[in-house]
């Protein structure tokens, strides 16, 4: 199987702890191998967000171990408010016209958004697309309510979204966490 595969992750200001105690350089680095194992390029490509989004430069093999402190703190954007519509729109801008091969976005966020009809109108959107977005809630500062409405979203040509919540990453296997992550995408693989 090969795919696009891209990184949106959360910047926003309640996520700081996570990026300075090394949590969130543990998600990039347990993730990357599912870039590594169906990404056209060998590469995860990476978006931050907040109020806003900002496109980084792609983790890969050679840049992993410290990417985090040496490319997403180094970001150029603020932590800010949680918004997710800025970072969808650009993401479909850059991958909307790769229709042969599919765009599977790992999204990744401490809590629910401030844009939710916004958000709304981009999954929408996504959905006539090669796109799928699995969402992945970290962290326990909140119950997602928002991220476990999108699976029943009206007006979507496909189910493109999933949703799981991961309180602490570390705790699963790498079985368990590829499975989990990859499960809704392999459902919609089949069916779309």
């Amino acid at each position: 199987h090969t795919a696009r595969v891209a990184l949106a992750m959360d910047y926003s200001g309640s996520m700081g702890d996570m990026f300075r105690n090394g949590s969130v350089q543990d998600v990039v680095t347990r993730l990357l191998p599912i870039a590594l194992k169906f990404d056209d390029n060998g590469e995860l490509e990476s978006w931050l967000f907040s109020n806003g989004q900002e496109r980084l430069e792609p983790v890969t093999a050679s840049n992993y171990e410290r990417y985090v402190k040496n490319v997403m703190m180094n970001a150029r954007m603020h932590m800010g408010g949680t918004e997710y519509a800025p970072v969808l729109k650009d993401i479909v801008k850059c991958y909307k016209n790769s229709s042969n091969i599919p765009a599977f976005i790992m999204f990744i966020t401490d809590g629910d958004n401030w844009d939710a009809y916004e958000t709304d109108a981009i999954i929408r959107e996504l959905s006539n697309y090669n796109m799928f977005v699995q969402f992945v809630g970290i962290g326990t500062g909140t119950d997602f309510a928002y991220l476990k409405k999108l699976d029943n979203l009206s007006g979507r040509k496909h189910d493109n979204t999933g949703f799981i919540a991961v309180a602490d990453m570390n705790k699963l296997n790498d079985q368990q966490l590829y499975t989990e992550i990859l499960r809704q995408y392999n459902e919609w693989l089949n069916n779309k």
